[in-house]
C-alpha cells in the first residue's frame, strides 16, 4: 500500500479520478447502485473528464497510482473513506469530503463488515449530527418554520440552516453591525478561532450586553464582556457522561474551586431565572443527565454506585445492511434517511438550494506573485489542545516559547532561510506574522504548516480571509497562499 498524497485541496478531483476507473473497468457494485443509489448517471457523466492523466495533472498523484488505488478499493471485501475535519477547511471543503465518501458508496461497502457502518445507539436510536438525538431536544420546536425563519444564518448558509439545528455564527460582525444581535453569551469563547479575529473583537464592543463562562481570562476575547463567569474544569463537571456503544460511565467530579460552576449548571440556573425552573431541572445537571439516560433505561446515581464497573444500556445488536430492514429511517421504511430514501450521489438537497448536486472539484486559491507557498493553518503540538492560547496555561510557554512554522528544505534554501531563523509571514489578506522556522522533509514542497492559538504578532489567523465554503460556512484555513521571509530582510 502506498500513500497517494494528493496536493492540498484536490481531494474531489482524486475521488472522481478513482470513480472513473471503477466505472470504466466495471468494478463498482451495479446491483447496489441500481437499487440503493440516486444520481449515478449524473456522477458517471461528470467523472468522465477525470482521466488518470488529467487527475494526475490536478492532484500530483501519478496516473498509475490512481488506477491501482481504484482496483485496490474494489478488491474489498470492504473499504472506508475517513474524511477528517481538515478536508473541510477550504472553500470547497464539503465537496472534497463528499466526493471521497462516494467511493465506498458505489462499491456497495455500506453497512457491511469492513465498510461504512451505521451503528445503532442504545435502544436503537440512530446516531445524529453532533451526537444530538431528536428525543433529547425539542426537535419539533427547533425545526418549526417560525423558529427556522428567525435564524440569522438562513441566507448565509441555506443548506446548513436547513439541515442543522445549530446556528452558524461566522457572520457575527455583520449581524452586530446591522443591529440584529444585541446580546451575546459565550461558553469557552475564544475570538481567535475566527479568521481576521480583530473584526470579531471590534464587533463585541458594540453589543448592549455580553457575558462568558470560561476557564481562563483571555484579554482580547473577554475585555468587552459585562460578566465573566468562572467555569469548572473537566474534572469538576458532572456532565457529560461517556457512552461507548452499549456501555456508559458517569463522572464523579471533584468539588469545583472557589465560585466556579460547570457550564451545564450555569446554563440551567440561568434558565431557572428566565423561565419555570422545572423546565430546567431546577438547575441540577444530574437531573438533566437523567432526562437523557431515562430514554435508555438507565440512571446516573445507579451508574455512579456501580463504578469502577461501567454500566450497560439496552442496545439492539448491531447487524449488517440495516437499510434493508427499515432500521435507518424514522418511518421504519427500507432505505436511507434522505429525501429520496437512497444514498444520494447527486444531492437533491444541495440542488434545492441552487448548489451543485454532485461534489464537484473546484481549484483552490492560486499562488499569486510572491505569495507562492500554501499555508496549512492549524497544526498542533500534542500538548496544545484545540483553540487554547498559550497564555491560558503559561507553563506551556516553557515547552514552546514561540510560534513555529515548518518548511521543506528546498523551499527554505530557495529563500535563503535556515532552521531556527526568525521569519515573517505575509498573505494577500494580512501580515506580517512572526514565527520561528523549522526545516523538515515532513512538509511537502510548496507548503508550510503553521499553528494557531498564538496572539499579537504571532497570530496566524490574521492571514486568513473571511471567505467561506457556501455549503458549511467554513473558512479557508488550509487554502491561503503566503510569502515567508527572514525578519529584517527586504521584499
Amino acid at each position: 500500500m502506498e500513500l497517494l498524497a494528493p496536493k492540498v485541496g484536490t481531494d474531489a478531483a482524486l475521488a472522481m479520478g478513482i470513480i472513473r476507473v471503477l466505472v470504466k473497468e466495471n468494478l463498482y457494485d451495479k446491483a447496489f447502485v441500481d437499487k440503493w443509489c440516486h444520481g449515478f448517471e449524473e456522477l458517471k457523466n461528470y467523472c468522465e473528464s477525470f482521466t488518470p492523466e488529467r487527475t494526475e495533472e490536478i492532484t500530483g498523484v501519478p496516473a498509475q497510482k490512481i488506477i491501482d488505488a481504484a482496483r485496490m478499493y474494489a478488491d474489498g471485501p470492504g473499504s472506508f473513506s475517513l474524511t477528517s475535519q481538515s478536508l473541510t477547511h477550504n472553500t470547497n471543503g464539503v465537496n472534497n469530503a463528499r466526493a471521497l465518501l462516494l467511493i465506498p458508496c458505489i462499491l456497495g461497502y455500506i453497512d457491511v463488515p469492513g465498510g461504512v457502518s451505521f451503528p445503532l445507539s442504545p435502544k436503537g436510536l440512530q446516531a445524529c449530527g453532533m451526537g444530538l438525538q431528536p428525543k433529547f431536544y425539542e426537535a419539533k420546536w427547533w425545526n418549526a418554520k417560525a423558529q427556522k425563519d428567525r435564524r440569522l444564518d438562513k441566507d448565509f448558509v441555506p443548506l446548513w440552516h436547513d439541515m442543522m439545528i445549530m446556528y452558524n455564527p461566522n457572520h457575527l460582525p455583520e449581524y452586530i453591525d446591522a443591529g440584529k444581535i444585541k446580546a451575546f453569551c459565550g461558553w469557552g469563547f475564544n475570538s481567535f478561532i475566527w479568521p481576521q479575529p480583530q473584526q470579531y473583537q471590534e464587533a463585541l464592543k458594540k453589543l448592549d450586553f455580553a457575558f462568558c463562562a470560561d476557564y481562563f481570562y483571555r484579554k482580547e476575547s473577554h475585555r468587552d464582556m459585562d460578566l465573566i463567569l468562572p467555569a469548572a474544569m473537566n474534572f469538576e463537571r458532572h456532565a457529560p457522561f461517556g457512552v461507548y456503544g452499549s456501555k456508559f460511565a458517569p463522572r464523579t467530579p471533584v468539588k469545583p474551586l472557589s465560585e466556579a460552576k460547570e457550564d451545564w449548571r450555569i446554563a440551567l440556573e440561568l434558565g431557572c431565572i428566565l423561565d419555570d425552573p422545572k423546565h430546567f431541572f431546577n438547575g441540577d445537571p444530574v437531573k438533566a443527565c437523567n432526562a437523557i439516560l431515562k430514554e435508555w433505561g438507565a440512571e446516573y446515581e445507579a451508574a455512579v454506585a456501580a463504578l469502577p464497573q461501567v454500566s450497560s444500556l439496552e442496545c439492539r445488536k448491531n447487524e449488517p445492511k440495516k437499510y434493508e430492514k427499515g432500521l435507518l429511517r424514522p418511518d421504519g421504511q427500507a432505505g436511507f434517511n434522505t429525501p429520496t430514501g437512497k444514498i444520494e450521489l447527486f444531492s437533491t438537497r444541495c440542488a434545492k438550494f441552487g448548489f451543485d448536486g454532485l461534489p464537484v472539484y473546484k481549484p483552490m486559491m492560486e499562488p499569486d506573485g510572491r505569495f507562492n507557498l500554501r499555508m496549512i493553518n492549524g497544526a498542533r503540538k500534542p500538548y496544545i489542545t484545540h483553540s487554547k492560547t498559550r497564555s491560558d496555561a503559561p507553563y506551556l510557554l516553557e515547552l514552546e516559547p514561540c510560534s513555529t512554522i515548518t518548511m521543506h528544505p528546498n523551499d527554505a534554501s530557495a529563500r535563503g532561510l535556515a532552521d531556527g531563523d526568525r521569519v515573517e509571514i505575509f498573505s494577500p489578506f494580512g501580515g506580517p506574522v512572526k514565527a520561528n522556522l523549522e526545516v523538515s522533509i515532513l512538509v511537502p514542497p510548496g507548503t508550510i504548516d503553521a499553528q494557531y492559538g498564538w496572539k499579537g504578532e504571532e497570530d496566524t489567523q490574521r492571514l486568513v480571509p473571511r471567505q467561506w465554503d457556501p455549503l458549511s460556512g467554513y473558512a479557508p484555513y488550509f487554502e491561503v497562499n503566503v510569502e515567508v521571509r527572514k525578519v529584517g530582510s527586504q521584499k
